[in-house]
């Protein structure tokens, strides 16, 4: 028996995709009229990617997952040779006008991967060898996308990689090592591994005004759009911080900055309450779900999302250091919307074939 899509899931991400188009409506005399027209392309495309996605069974994915994960690495050796260089990064294939991220794609086939590992284990401790597996297949995309190098996309893979050895059921005490490991490795990074503008951006969250026209410029400025639009906004296209380019990546890393400038408070937790809606939807699936596979997939794209979310509106608000994370389905970028549409489209058909995937 065949069931419909979850319609609340697919309100709310249609729901934030048409706001992201009309924040781009709003900056685009500062960043270009032309990425509005790009953006509606691919939001098309990736809407029509999700409900195609929605119609294949979820144990047609968890047997294609390692074919997609190994085209994912290929993609991500291939981008370190062949790719172009865009702010210091070789992470994009540029065929003409369209420009495609292997990283935010691979991402996906990682979560599959991951998922589809978990899905045939039958014992409920993850032991050594299952705990280095699920390392390995996490760690083979990172030490590629760090070598472009991209930390922000880089770091939304930690999700992927913390509820693996959950859903595994690491031991409490191996949790504690990995604790004491990720102290230790914090310390020497920052020691040996970080530059000096990175150490700044962290330094600046905790004293805002440590450096406001160097590394806090950028958290400085997003502050005042999103404290200068009070309750309603500014009006669409009409917020300063935006219209006289003060405030930067007011598309992509501060788009939502932009947003709450332009629409208020109001504005700014009606998005919140549509991602809301999204992840709540997320978590009523690994509720309804009995099969491992499904209920693993579904509960990495929970962890992802939620950190993705939570992390860009912590370096919009100056909470967390700028690093260089987007706003799912909101900042723009092709690659980005149509990974992320296909990762929903999965989870609809996980939502769809629920009772079938026996």
């Amino acid at each position: 028996m065949q069931h419909r899509i979850d319609t609340i899931l697919m309100l709310a991400v249609v729901s934030v995709l048409a706001a992201s188009m009309v924040n781009l409506y709003g900056v685009s005399a500062a960043v270009g009229s032309g990425l509005l027209m790009r953006q509606v392309v691919w939001c098309v495309i990736g809407l029509s990617l999700l409900w195609a996605c929605s119609f294949i069974r979820a144990t047609y994915w968890e047997k294609a997952a390692p074919k997609i994960y190994a085209l994912c690495l290929i993609a991500l050796v291939a981008v370190l040779v062949f790719g172009q260089v865009r702010g210091g990064t070789r992470g994009w294939f540029v065929l003409g006008p369209i420009s495609i991220q292997p990283s935010e794609f691979a991402r996906l086939g990682t979560m599959l991967m991951v998922a589809a590992f978990l899905g045939k284990r039958e014992d409920g401790q993850l032991h050594l060898g299952g705990f280095l597996v699920v390392s390995t297949i996490v760690a083979i995309p990172v030490g590629l996308i760090l070598l472009e190098p991209d930390l922000g996309v880089a770091l939304t893979y930690g999700p992927v990689l913390l509820i693996g050895w959950w859903l595994g059921g690491l031991r409490p005490r191996v949790w504690v090592v990995l604790g004491l490991l990720g102290v230790i490795t914090a310390g020497v990074a920052w020691a040996t591994v970080l530059k000096p503008y990175q150490k700044e951006r962290v330094l600046t969250v905790l004293d805002a005004d440590r450096d406001p026209y160097g590394a806090g410029y950028q958290v400085r400025q997003s502050r005042i759009a999103v404290g200068s639009g009070g309750l309603s906004g500014e009006g669409i296209g009409r917020g300063s911080q935006s219209v006289l380019r003060f405030l930067p990546a007011q598309h992509t890393d501060f788009a939502f900055a932009s947003w709450a400038e332009a629409t208020g408070f109001i504005g700014a937790s009606a998005l919140l309450v549509a991602f809301s809606v999204i992840l709540l939807r997320l978590g009523v699936l690994t509720e309804r779900t009995g099969q491992r596979f499904d209920l693993g997939f579904a509960t990495i794209v929970f962890a992802w999302l939620a950190f993705q979310i939570i992390v860009n509106l912590g370096m919009v608000l100056g909470w967390l250091p700028t690093a260089g994370i987007t706003l799912p389905l909101f900042s723009y970028g092709g690659s980005s919307v149509i990974s992320t549409c296909a990762t929903l489209g999965i989870v609809q058909s996980i939502w769809r074939h629920r009772f079938v995937n026996q």
